[in-house]
């Protein structure tokens, strides 16, 4: 099954991290390129943007905190073994509030 949605990358294990690509500027004057970078919480993300936002959109709504910048990468972590039998348990998802 293909993971497009943050609820479906969510549910599956994924780990998300963050690069800004955006520049420093210094009183007008290029300082460099920010790079700043940040392990995401994919608990947070779907409780802030929802479980039906494509994977794809989510670039477009972070801005980096450091320079301002909309110019992020995004890095999927994606475990090696799907979740299953007991471990899915573990993951919260509205079907175990229900």
């Amino acid at each position: 099954m293909p993971v497009l949605t943050l609820g479906d990358a969510f549910d599956a294990g994924w780990r998300v991290r963050t690069k800004c690509l955006g520049l420093l500027y210094v009183e007008d004057k290029l300082f460099g390129g920010c790079g700043e970078k940040c392990d995401l919480s994919m608990e947070t993300l779907v409780w802030t943007r929802g479980r039906a936002l494509p994977l794809s959109k989510l670039p477009e709504r972070l801005k980096c905190p450091r320079c301002g910048s909309r110019r992020v990468r995004l890095l999927y972590d994606v475990p090696s073994e799907p979740i299953s039998g007991e471990e899915s348990v573990q993951v919260w998802s509205t079907k175990d509030v229900e």
